[in-house]
C-alpha cells in the first residue's frame, strides 16, 4: 500500500485580542475567510455557544481544526484533531462549517497547503462575551421552524427574503446611526461601499465582506451599521434558511448625506 507523506507548513499570526481563535496560515496561497481574520474572529464571537454541560462542569480547552480550502472556496479537507473535550470539539466543528471562504481561481490547487484554526473555550471569557452580546444560546425565533442545513441561498432562491425587524427600513436604521468617518471627511473621500453578508437563521448578519471598497474608514463604518440590523430570516419551504444579502451605502462628502 502506497503511503503519502504530507508536510504541513504553517505561518503563525499573533492571537487576536479576544484570544478565542488563532488562524495558522499556510505560507503558499492561504485561503481567505469572508471578512479576513478580523471577520472570522467576529463571526466566532457571534456564533459560539459554549456547551451547557461544559459550562456547568467548567470544562475548558483548545480545539484545533486542520483544513484545506480549494480555489472555489470549498472545503476540500477537514479534520478536527483529537484535542479538547468532545463537547468542545463538536461546537468548534459546528462553527467552522458555517464559515464562508473566498473563491480565488488564481490559487494554484497543486500548491495549496493545509491550514489550521484554533478555537479556544475559556469559561470566564465566554461568560463576559455572552453578557456583552446579550445572549448565551443563539437568539432563534421559537415561533419559526429552522432548516438543519448550512446551505446559503441567494435571494432569488428563497420564498421570502429577509426582513428588517428593528427599524422601518434598512435606510432608516442607517440614517439614524450613521457617523461619517472623520478621516474620510478630512480627506474628501466620497463614493460607495458595497457589502455582502449572510443573514443567519437567528436574525444576525455574519460572514460580512466588502465587495466594493472605499478608503478613510468607510468600509468599517458600513460593517458597523450592518452589525446593528436585526432580521427576520429568509424562508424556504416553510423553514428559515441562511441567505446571502447585498447592501450598498453611498458616502457623500462633505454634507454627510447618505442613501
Amino acid at each position: 500500500m502506497k503511503k503519502s507523506i504530507f508536510i504541513l507548513l504553517f505561518l503563525s499570526f499573533s492571537c487576536l485580542s479576544a484570544q478565542q481563535m488563532h488562524l495558522f496560515r499556510t505560507i503558499y496561497y492561504p485561503a481567505e475567510p469572508y471578512g479576513g481574520e478580523k471577520g472570522l474572529e467576529s463571526f466566532i464571537k457571534k456564533e459560539m455557544q459554549y456547551p451547557d454541560s461544559a459550562l456547568e462542569q467548567s470544562i475548558e480547552g483548545d480545539v484545533f481544526i486542520v483544513f484545506l480550502i480549494d480555489p472555489r472556496g470549498k472545503i476540500k479537507y477537514k479534520k478536527v484533531e483529537d484535542s479538547g473535550h468532545r463537547w468542545l470539539r463538536n461546537e468548534a466543528e459546528r462553527i467552522f462549517d458555517k464559515v464562508l471562504w473566498e473563491a480565488d481561481l488564481l490559487r494554484d490547487e497543486k500548491k495549496l497547503g493545509y491550514e489550521k484554526l484554533r478555537i479556544s473555550f475559556d469559561r470566564k471569557r465566554y461568560l463576559k462575551l455572552a453578557k456583552r452580546r446579550g445572549y448565551h444560546h443563539l437568539p432563534y425565533d421559537s415561533s419559526l421552524t429552522h432548516a438543519a442545513s448550512n446551505t446559503v441561498y441567494l435571494q432569488s432562491k428563497v420564498d421570502q427574503i429577509p426582513q428588517i425587524v428593528n427599524a422601518s427600513s434598512i435606510n432608516a436604521l442607517i440614517a439614524e446611526n450613521f457617523k461619517f468617518p472623520s478621516i474620510a471627511k478630512e480627506r474628501g473621500v466620497a463614493g460607495r461601499v458595497t457589502v455582502e453578508f449572510v443573514v443567519e437563521q437567528y436574525g444576525l448578519a455574519s460572514n460580512i465582506r466588502v465587495t466594493e471598497a472605499l478608503a478613510g474608514g468607510c468600509n468599517e463604518e458600513t460593517r458597523r451599521l450592518v452589525e446593528l440590523i436585526r432580521w427576520k430570516p429568509a424562508i424556504k419551504d416553510g423553514e428559515t434558511v441562511r441567505s446571502l444579502y447585498t447592501y450598498s451605502l453611498t458616502f457623500r462628502n462633505p454634507n454627510q448625506q447618505i442613501r
